[in-house]
This record gives structure tokens, sequence and C-alpha cells, in this order.
């Protein structure tokens, strides 16, 4: 499934940006990924050798920003390959921000453990978005976030809050088997193909006010331990 790029905002980002490829009168702002620490520009901008030397002082666990960087299956590929442990070959990172940043490929997050807050606030996601089986110790946060092709979270676990607030899922959205410790917010998100939550876990709130489902939305054996809201 594909969709037209949003256009880029006018304004400047809260962070430091990267700012490559403004022009003044039409592209103010230019990229707005958040600049790499020590340097100007963010990772995508970054040298070759000065990339190549911020992620071999990467390791499993490390703590990441990359607000409002854009992505190619490459480059996400070589990050994602200096946070996973080799022991276990699952990606480990702490406090993993991509606030606003877009992914222009499937997002291949399957089994990831983020040990400290996820955030993906605002993100877009134009591949399919691979989440299945992991691990969000905290906070994890998918505020506004665009899913443009299918979004699998299926067996996840969130055991701090989960935020999916004004989220678009343009293709399926898969939860079945997820576990929900923390609060669930789904209000006002926007599912323009099937939902599915099979045999999903709401241990807390399960706020689902203002959601728009167009098709069908599975909630078979689902259990809700909590408050549940759909109105």
């Amino acid at each position: 499934m594909t969709s037209a790029s949003p256009a880029r905002p006018l304004t400047p980002p809260q962070w430091r940006h990267c700012g490559h490829g403004a022009v003044p009168a039409t592209e103010p702002v230019g990229c707005r990924g958040i600049h790499v620490d020590g340097h100007t520009v963010c990772l995508a901008h970054l040298p070759e050798a000065d990339r190549t030397a911020y992620l071999a002082a990467l390791s499993p666990g490390a703590d990441i920003d990359h607000r409002g960087t854009s992505f190619t299956p490459d480059l996400l590929s070589q990050l994602l390959t200096a946070l996973t442990d080799p022991n276990t070959g699952r990606l480990h990172a702490g406090d993993a921000r991509f606030d606003e940043a877009t992914f222009s490929g499937d997002a291949p997050f399957n089994r990831a453990f983020f040990s400290g807050d996820a955030g993906f606030d605002g993100a877009t996601f134009s591949g399919v978005a691979r989440f299945v089986g992991a691990t969000f110790a905290r906070v994890a946060v998918f505020k506004g976030a665009t899913f443009t092709d299918v979004a699998r979270f299926s067996e996840s676990t969130f055991s701090g809050e989960a935020r999916f607030e004004a989220a678009t899922f343009a293709g399926a959205a898969r939860f079945g088997q997820v576990t929900f410790s923390g609060a669930a917010r789904f209000s006002g998100a926007m599912f323009c193909s099937g939902a599915g939550f099979r045999e999903a876990t709401f241990s807390s709130q399960a706020r689902f006010g203002g959601a728009k489902f167009s098709r069908t939305a599975q909630f078979s054996r689902t259990t809700f331990s909590g408050e549940a809201r759909f109105g």
C-alpha cells in the first residue's frame, strides 16, 4: 500500500535540527532530523566516516535519539544492527526517541526490547511496521503516528502506558495476543482497514473513545480487567 508523502511542516521542530536541503523561499526548515551528538547534521546526512564511528560506539541497551530523521531501509538496518545483542540476536535499546521520524521501507523491530521509554510520536511508517514479540518495559508512545502499510504488534508486551492516540492505521492493525499491563490509549485513532485484538489482554484502562473503525474490528477472546471505553 502506498500514499503520497506528507508535506513537511513549515515550522522548525523543537530540537536542534539538520536543515539539510533547506530553501528559504519554499523549504525553509529542510531536514528535521536531530543533530547527532558532536555534529551539526542528523544521522541520515552524517558523512560516512562519522556515521561509521557513531554506530561503532553504540552497544545493546544504549539510549538513542533520532527524532525527525529519515530512515532508508539500509540506514535503519545499520542502526538496529549496532543495537543487537550478539548473544541473543535481539535488538535492545534503552530510551529510544524516533518522534517524527520517517521510515521509507519496512521497519523491522520484531522481538525488540525497549528497556527505557520508546517514542514514536508522529512517526511515519511507509512500509510494514514490524513489532511482533517486542517488549516495551516503560512508556511506549505512538501518538499521531501514521502506519501506511500493515502494523504488526502481535504477541508484544507493553509494561507501561501504550499511547496510540490519533494514530492512523491505513493498513491492517494487528494486536493479537498483545499484553497491555499499563493503560492502553487509542482515543481518536483511525483504523482504515481491519483491526485485530484477538486474545489481547488489557490489565488496566483501555481507551478507544473517538476511535474510528472503517472495517471489521476483532476483539474475540480479549480480556479487559480494567475500565474499557469505546464511546
